[in-house]
């Protein structure tokens, strides 16, 4: 039985606001931006917290990027890394290869240096932030490295086969052949393309005279 819960989750952006669970059938398109949550949760019959983790993440970068500007992961109010672990945290970002590495960091709360995570509840590990700038549907694969996920007494995750290390998304984007939407004109601007025709109208009309 696994003794570790992994949540990985694709997040609506609203107005730079995390929002509810993307939807899949409503695609996304260029310039679109959503956020990429990991949760996790100690799911031992006797639950005693997690206190350190490490993950990576391997996307499409000809179809998204990440937007987290500073990719600062080392900065304990960065979401990129859980506030509860404010020890060893860091982590590294390649957008041309696709790649965030080693994203990750760790508690002692008996020193009272960070705190348990994931101890009754599932609780945020990660929270980043991407923009779709390609067409076609993107695979998000998440890798959780056991051999750094530690338990609060002292066990790892990677002790436990069955616990998770793998899990995909795939991001909702509008496929290649989607055509360009150009909107029709409003009210407002055919009246402005009016108003400009009549005066040039007006100066042939008068040449004819």
């Amino acid at each position: 039985m696994p003794n570790l819960a992994v949540e990985f989750n694709l997040i609506e952006d609203i107005a730079g606001t995390p929002g509810g669970f993307l939807n899949q059938n409503n695609p996304l398109n260029i310039g679109d931006r959503f956020f990429v949550q990991v949760l996790m949760r100690d799911i031992h019959s006797n639950p005693i917290g997690l206190t350190g983790s490490a993950i990576n993440l391997n996307f499409e970068a000809n179809k998204i990027q990440n937007i987290d500007i500073p990719f600062n992961p080392v900065d304990d109010n960065s979401p990129l890394v859980t506030s509860n672990f404010t020890l060893f945290r860091g982590g590294n970002l390649n957008n041309i290869n696709g790649t965030i590495t080693e994203l990750g960091g760790a508690s002692l709360p008996s020193a009272s240096l960070g705190s348990l995570l994931g101890l009754n509840q599932p609780e945020q590990f990660s929270l980043m932030h991407f923009q779709v700038i390609g067409k076609g549907s993107s695979n998000l694969i998440l890798n959780v490295d056991l051999s750094q996920t530690n338990f609060a007494d002292g066990t790892l995750a990677a002790n436990d086969p069955t616990n998770p290390s793998q899990l995909i998304q795939i991001v909702p984007i509008v496929p290649a052949n989607d055509p360009v939407t150009i909107p029709e004109p409003g009210l407002n601007i055919g009246l402005f393309i009016l108003l400009g025709v009549i005066p040039v109208l007006k100066k042939q009309y008068a040449k004819r005279l």
